[in-house]
């Protein structure tokens, strides 16, 4: 799904005007309309006659407002609207629906202060005896620390009240593109956007700020939205569909390329196993694993459908190095592999040796913090995939400095490193320079270890058959995240494991493609019975 930023959605807005001729009180109109209309859908017939108490600013937020308390208030329902700053003050727009609201019979009760005294008590008493509530204070704008009054207005709405709360664009204190809680935010069930959601609803704090997500039409045509510059999706399966690699009838195994995985030490070989045989869940044609020498001997013939071959690191194996790259298509380092001496030259080696895409995952994503020349020959065909504490060292901070502002750390990696990045987390990020997809819907079935070497073996397979990193990494994460939810179906959140999402990887692809799934289900879920 396309999200937009808020100053991308501010140009749109002043190109419909000045392109189609809809001017910004049409827009409000429609969009003060589509809002009436989800309030009514969800209190249905019982809610008519009863109150609606709508807090507008003097905005274009407030604008919609004033819009949607005339509508509610022809309706048949009663309304409260409170202005929030001084009305003098309103843009043209926002101004005219002012008027209009006024002449409708409803008069806004101005305040250029925060509630307080005999006009805090009517507030609260209208909270309290409402049966929807409606913030259309602030929307995409504020981005800085909300001051008096509209910090006392925007208090009023923590969640207290057992109205329905319904938020304009964004609830009113969140920053509409870091997510981030400008000093205080509502909190509401349902957010109506305006032409496309925005990338905050779903950062830092904003999933806390809102339940239900409705995105109306305002008259912004949808090509232009799909259009907007720097892209930023929230990842969907028809985004995925999208992405995945084609599967033509007449193909055969060297059509979707050959996956090396070079990982695993004694004591680990685990990870490097599960990053395989991810790689193997996500497509390719053909999967190499390299391993130690001592792993390679056990390995060898558990995984029927794995190849296994010994590396190590050091001048005397470059030539082995050299042979094992040779006709490889992609390649994964780090689950499990180690992080001494050897395995630092083993990674620079790889890393200078491969002409093709590369995902760096776990130790060597240490190597690479303590080595950072290591990525200078991979720009534009890297791929990293830290959790915040790898990133917290590749970046050279700590771990709070990054969940801070996830999404600054993961672009100031990828402009480090000229990669595109996963920043892992329950809301995974990808970033590719400016362009942003992000994972909305946490999994708690897979925050088990392994489930990230899982990650990168899958984004290494879609590599292998010729996705773009950009690409790669979003169809991966997405998959991984699909795969989880199949977990949570299956096993629930508590008791799964790394090991369970390869089979779910399966189901996950099954429902993207649109194969049925309890056929799938019960095929790769056998071992479950």
């Amino acid at each position: 799904m396309r999200l937009i930023w808020p100053i991308a959605m501010r140009t749109l807005d002043q190109r419909t005007s000045d392109e189609l001729g809809l001017p910004a009180a049409l827009l409000m109109e429609t969009a003060g309309r589509a809002v009436a209309d989800a309030i009514a859908r969800r209190l249905g017939a019982e809610g008519r006659g009863r109150l609606v108490t709508v807090l507008c600013g003097a905005g274009n937020n407030g604008g919609d407002g004033f819009v949607v308390a005339r509508e509610l208030l022809d309706r048949g329902y009663r309304v409260h609207a409170y202005g929030v700053g001084e009305a003098q003050k309103l843009s043209p727009a926002a101004a005219l629906h002012h008027d209009a609201l006024c002449r409708s019979g409803l008069r806004p009760r101005w305040a250029s202060d925060a509630p307080h005294g005999h006009e805090q008590k009517n507030l609260h008493r209208s909270l309290l005896r409402s049966v929807a509530i409606v913030d259309a204070l602030l929307g995409i704008g504020p981005s800085a620390p909300l001051r008096e009054p509209l910090l006392g207005w925007v208090a009023q709405l923590d969640g207290r009240h057992s109205a329905f709360k319904v938020a304009i664009d964004v609830p009113s204190g969140l920053d509409a593109a870091t997510g981030k809680v400008l000093g205080a935010a509502a909190r509401v069930d349902l957010v109506v956007a305006c032409a496309a959601a925005k990338p905050g609803l779903w950062l830092a704090d904003g999933p806390s700020t809102w339940k239900e997500l409705e995105i109306v039409d305002i008259g912004v045509p949808r090509r232009w939205v799909a259009a907007a510059a720097p892209e930023v999706t929230l990842l969907d399966a028809a985004d995925a569909r999208a992405l995945s690699p084609a599967r033509p009838d007449s193909a055969h195994k060297g059509t979707f390329g050959h996956l090396l995985v070079v990982g695993g030490s004694p004591g680990r070989a685990g990870a490097a196993l599960l990053a395989a045989q991810g790689g193997l869940r996500s497509g390719p044609g053909l999967v190499t694993l390299a391993t130690h020498g001592e792993v390679r001997s056990r390995l060898e013939g558990q995984v029927a459908d794995l190849m296994v071959e010994a590396i190590r690191g050091g001048a005397a194996e470059a030539a082995r190095v050299h042979k094992l790259l040779v006709g490889k298509d992609a390649l994964v380092i780090g689950p499990g592999l180690g992080t001494g001496s050897a395995e630092l030259d083993l990674c620079g080696r790889l890393c200078d040796g491969f002409a093709g895409p590369i995902v760096l995952d776990a130790d060597a994503l240490t190597a690479l913090a303590d080595k950072p020349e290591l990525a200078a020959s991979t720009k534009g065909r890297l791929v990293l995939t830290p959790h915040p504490g790898e990133a917290a060292r590749l970046l050279g901070g700590d771990v709070a400095s990054v969940e801070v502002d996830r999404l600054a750390a993961a672009r100031a990696l990828a402009q480090k490193f000229g990669a595109v990045v996963v920043l892992k987390g329950a809301r995974s990020l990808v970033v590719d320079g400016e362009a942003l997809a992000i994972c909305g819907q946490p999994e708690p079935s897979l925050a088990v270890g392994g489930s990230g070497d899982v990650l990168a073996g899958v984004i290494g397979g879609l590599l292998a058959q010729g996705a773009t990193p950009f690409a790669a990494a979003k169809l991966g994460v997405f998959l991984h995240n699909r795969a989880g939810a199949v977990l949570a179906r299956r096993l629930g959140n508590r008791a799964s494991t790394a090991s369970d999402l390869l089979p779910a990887l399966a189901t996950a692809w099954c429902e993207l493609d649109g194969v049925a799934v309890a056929a799938a289900d019960a095929e790769v879920g056998a071992e479950d019975a």
